[in-house]
């Protein structure tokens, strides 16, 4: 009898040594941000929303990464690039540009992203800008990864009048602006294709037939589908 009672008292601590005396511990996974075209807006739901347009590099737990502030107040440049430098860890992205216009913008973005109704890729956060003419009390941010133009897309055009288009893009990767060049050809309906060449900036694409041209292209990719100017009309394009 005590031999028997004795055994059950010690199956328990047998299980435990056998386990290497830990209990499970129950945490949460990580997200890891990937490298890519970002928009960052600022001052959400303020008079002072802005936005900064760039692109991202992450290597390990290290990102980096290179902004335009195109903002009310003009207090930079619009053509000014303004390098950040970050890390993250716990599904929370940490960014800090160098100095501009004697301000240092903070931001601290909530991952993962997710997708709304019409498929922006969101994530919420803080921004805080201390110090200098671009100063901005801490507010809420949005980040929208915008995805690559690469592909080839079908334009539907409504206005002036309904047509049809064909435009391939190639999209390279950023710059030292936080850009992207961008390559592409054009087939209006009753034309034949046209070389273009331009960039993207945010979710901008602007095409020209050169560098310095005037853009016969232009889309915006903030929303699926993306809005398009081609063709002398206006439309949607989707791939």
């Amino acid at each position: 009898m005590h031999s028997r009672l004795r055994l059950l008292l010690l199956l328990p601590l047998a299980t435990l040594i056998a386990c290497g005396g830990s209990t499970p511990v129950i945490g949460t996974v990580a997200y890891t941000p990937v490298s890519g075209d970002y928009v960052i807006t600022v001052g959400v739901g303020t008079a002072g929303a802005a936005n900064f347009n760039g692109s991202l590099t992450v290597s390990g737990t290290s990102v980096s990464g290179v902004f335009r502030y195109a903002n009310v107040s003009a207090c930079v440049p619009v053509t000014q690039d303004i390098p950040f430098t970050g890390t993250f860890a716990n599904s929370v992205l940490t960014l800090t540009s160098a100095t501009f216009s004697n301000s240092v913008a903070t931001f601290t973005i909530k991952l993962p992203f997710s997708n709304n109704s019409v498929n922006q890729q969101l994530a919420s956060g803080t921004s805080v800008i201390a110090g200098g003419t671009c100063a901005l009390a801490s507010s809420t941010l949005q980040a929208q990864l915008i995805p690559s133009f690469n592909g080839t897309w079908a334009v539907t055009l409504t206005s002036p009048s309904n047509a049809t288009a064909s435009l391939q893009v190639t999209q390279s990767a950023a710059n030292a602006d936080g850009q992207f060049p961008a390559t592409g050809t054009i087939t209006c309906a009753g034309s034949g294709p046209t070389a273009l060449t331009g960039l993207v900036s945010g979710p901008n694409l602007q095409l020209a037939t050169t560098a310095l041209g005037s853009p016969i292209v232009t889309a915006n990719y903030t929303a699926v589908p993306a809005t398009v100017s081609a063709c002398g009309g206006s439309g949607t394009m989707t791939q």
